[in-house]
Parts: C-alpha cells; sequence; structure tokens
C-alpha cells in the first residue's frame, strides 16, 4: 500500500469516528431531552452520557445551542428527505406534506417538542436562524390550480393561513396543550385549509 493510499485510509477512519462521535453525542442529547427538560441538557451531561470528554463534545459542538440546531436541523432534513414524489400542481401534494410532517414529528415526539420550543426562544432572541417551509408551501400551492385553494385564490394568502394555522397547532402541541394524536388532527385540518 503506497503512502497516499495509507493516507487517504486514515483520513477516512478519522472521518467516520468523528461521524460515529458525533452521531453518539446527538443521541444521548435525545436521551436526555426524553429524561428530562431543555435545561438537563449541558456539556457535562452529554460528555458523560456518551462516554467522552466534555473537549470532545466541545470540539463537535461549541455550545448547547449548537446541539439543539444540530437536533433540529436532523428533523428539518428528515422532513425535506421524504417530501411527496408528486408535482407541486398535484393537489394531492400538500396532504402527502402533511402525513410526512407529522410522521417525522410524532416518531419522537418528546424531543421534537422541546426542538419547537428550543428553536421559538433563539428565533425569538435572534440567534437562530431555520429552514421555514413557507417557500415550499407556497411554491406548492402557486403551482396547484386555483379550484383547489379553498381558502384563497391567492397561493400566498393561501400559504400563509396554512402556515398560521399549522404554527398555532405547532406550538400548543410543543408546550404540552396538546397530544401527538390532537396534533395530527389539527395539522390535517390545516392542509385541508390550503387544498380542497
Amino acid at each position: 500500500m503506497g503512502v497516499n493510499q495509507r493516507l487517504i485510509s486514515r483520513r477516512e477512519r478519522a472521518d467516520r469516528e468523528r461521524s460515529e462521535v458525533r452521531a453518539r453525542i446527538l443521541e444521548s442529547a435525545r436521551h436526555s431531552l426524553r429524561e428530562g427538560t431543555m435545561f438537563d441538557l449541558t456539556m457535562q451531561h452529554l460528555a458523560s452520557d456518551a462516554g467522552v470528554s466534555r473537549q470532545t463534545i466541545y470540539r463537535h459542538f461549541p455550545t448547547v445551542q449548537d446541539v439543539f440546531r444540530a437536533l433540529s436541523d436532523e428533523v428539518i432534513a428528515d422532513i425535506y428527505s421524504n417530501l411527496p414524489d408528486l408535482p407541486f400542481s398535484d393537489p394531492n401534494y400538500m396532504t402527502e406534506f402533511v402525513e410526512v410532517a407529522v410522521n417525522v414529528f410524532c416518531a419522537d415526539s418528546k424531543v421534537v417538542r422541546v426542538l419547537v420550543l428550543t428553536s421559538a426562544i433563539g428565533r425569538a432572541s435572534g440567534d437562530w436562524v431555520q429552514v421555514d417551509p413557507e417557500q415550499i408551501l407556497l411554491s406548492a400551492l402557486t403551482a396547484m390550480p386555483a379550484a383547489h385553494r379553498p381558502v384563497s385564490r391567492d397561493p400566498k394568502v393561501a400559504a400563509q393561513v396554512l402556515i398560521t394555522y399549522f404554527r398555532g397547532a405547532l406550538y400548543g402541541w410543543a408546550a404540552g396543550f396538546l397530544s401527538d394524536r390532537e396534533f395530527v388532527q389539527e395539522v390535517r385540518k390545516a392542509g385541508q385549509l390550503a387544498v380542497k
């Protein structure tokens, strides 16, 4: 094996090990959120639970907020990687989009509820930027024939109504006012408001 091949192999192994450690840290964070509150998620707790040093935690995530962002990004990526394989103009697109979103949110609802509240706090303080589904909904509703948008023939208005209703259900669910079942029902209602 040549020098270059050994370097490549070492680099690949190091990348794989970093990915595995990062995944362990994030799983420890999920475990912490399932068992406690957002305030229980500390670097010391993560290090102990993941079996790594605090220095290793800080190398991957300089702040606890970075851990929350990484977890939140995974949830959003899960939704976007499972978007319906339909054209936006298909009236079933919105229904399938809603089903993907609620399935991802409710798959680990205790963790996602905390992430929703944490991201809202971060956005309110101005230090958190997150992907907003409004653009994809606006694109879908714009491509859809106006006859399929019962709340408004204007796609921007239809998207704003859908997002507003969805956020109401989302924050009510995240705060514990709605069960998973009630949350799913409300989000489905939001989807029906936008598309018939």
